[in-house]
């Protein structure tokens, strides 16, 4: 399952609308539309959801589809995820000025930024990142541990 969602913005987005309808098409796709009455009937639609929804709909998609919005970002991020992010653009009308091309431009590097139109291709080559694995201690944490265990025996790690 891919998940869209377009925010809670007054300004429709209908252009990731009709990416999200496109992609839906191939695969299940559940759309938080907001604003936007464009049509999306490949696409299971919600014009607002729960935070808490939001959240579960983060965690079980296969890929993660936002808006530029910073919260939603954060949002995805916190839950280990490496969303997709399609800003809206005030030149289209989707928002009052360009601070969310300016966002997903300083997340790019935790983050994949396209427009709507190139949406579908993007998804055709997208693979979550997988979670950086736990790295052992280097020598100087472990000196650095036991020097404060030595002080605070109390707050030393356990032994395995």
């Amino acid at each position: 399952m891919i998940f869209v969602a377009c925010g809670t913005h007054h300004q429709p987005f209908d252009r990731l609308v009709v990416a999200a309808n496109a992609a839906g098409q191939h695969e299940t796709v559940v759309l938080q539309r907001g604003a936007s009455r464009q049509p999306a009937p490949a696409c299971e639609v919600h014009d607002e959801v729960s935070p808490e929804r939001f959240a579960m709909w983060l965690r079980e998609a296969r890929i993660v589809v936002l808006h530029g919005g910073s919260s939603s970002f954060l949002e995805a991020r916190k839950v280990g995820r490496t969303p997709i992010i399609v800003p809206r653009r005030p030149e289209f009308g989707e928002h009052v000025d360009d601070h969310q091309v300016r966002f997903a431009a300083s997340v790019s590097d935790a983050a994949i930024v396209t427009e709507p139109e190139a949406l579908v291709a993007v998804l055709g080559r997208f693979r979550e990142p997988a979670p950086p694995l736990q790295a052992p201690p280097s020598p100087l944490a472990k000196r650095f541990a036991a020097l404060v265990a030595a002080w605070h025996p109390d707050t030393a790690p356990p032994r395995r």
